[in-house]
C-alpha cells in the first residue's frame, strides 16, 4: 500500500465515524480533530499517514480534552501515538509488510523511528517469542515420539519371540520417565499390530 492509498483509507476512516474532514492548506498543525463538532481539519501538503492515525485513534477513544499538538506529557496523546503505530503496523502487515521491511513502514507511514521501533520491536519479539515457545513445544513432543520409536525398535530387536511386554519395565531399562507410559503403549501396539 502506497503512502497516498494509506492515506485515503485512513481519511476514509475517519469518515465513517461521521466526521466532517476539512482540507485546509495553510493549516498551522498537520492534523487536528475537535471530537464534540465531528469535524478534522488538515493540511494535505503535510499530514502524513502517522498523524493522520494519530487523529484517526483520538476519535475512536472520544478524546476531547487534549493539551497542546503532540503533548508528550497528556496520557491521551502518548495511548493516541502507541494506538496509531500499533494501527498502521497492522494495516503494513495486513498489506504484506514484516518486520524486516521495518524502514519500509517507517517511511512510508513517517511514524517517528525511534517511537516505531520501540512499540513493533516489542510487540514483534513478544510474538516471536511466543511462536518460539509453541514449536518449541512441538518440536519437542516429535523428538519424544521420535526417540520413543527408536528405543521400541532397539528393545524389540533383543528378543525372537515377543509374547508380552512390560512398558514400565521398557520405560526403566531406557530410563524414561512412567509419564511416557501411554506413548510408549501406542507406539508398542502400533509396531507389533496389536490393539
Amino acid at each position: 500500500m502506497s503512502r497516498q492509498e494509506l492515506l485515503e483509507y485512513l481519511l476514509k476512516e475517519i469518515e465513517k465515524c461521521g466526521f466532517k474532514i476539512v482540507d485546509v492548506g495553510f493549516f498551522p498543525v498537520p492534523a487536528a480533530v475537535n471530537v464534540d463538532n465531528k469535524i478534522m481539519i488538515y493540511n494535505s501538503k503535510e499530514a502524513s499517514p502517522f498523524e493522520i492515525a494519530h487523529e484517526l485513534i483520538h476519535i475512536l477513544n472520544k478524546d476531547n480534552h487534549r493539551g497542546d499538538y503532540f503533548d508528550s506529557t497528556n496520557p491521551q496523546e502518548v495511548r493516541a501515538n502507541h494506538e496509531a503505530v500499533l494501527l498502521l503496523w497492522e494495516i503494513f502487515e495486513a498489506n504484506g509488510g514484516s518486520y524486516e521491511y521495518f524502514n519500509v513502514f517507517v517511511n512510508t507511514t513517517n511514524t517517528p523511528f525511534e517511537l516505531a521501533e520501540s512499540i513493533i520491536k516489542n510487540e514483534y519479539l513478544e510474538m516471536h517469542e511466543a511462536i518460539t515457545e509453541i514449536f518449541e513445544d512441538e518440536i519437542k513432543v516429535s523428538i519424544n515420539k521420535q526417540k520413543m520409536h527408536e528405543y521400541i525398535v532397539d528393545y524389540i530387536s533383543y528378543f525372537d519371540v515377543i509374547e508380552t511386554v512390560s512398558i514400565y519395565e521398557f520405560l526403566d531399562r531406557y530410563h524414561l520417565s512412567h509419564n511416557f507410559y501411554e506413548m510408549a503403549k501406542k507406539e508398542f501396539q502400533q509396531l507389533l499390530g496389536t490393539t
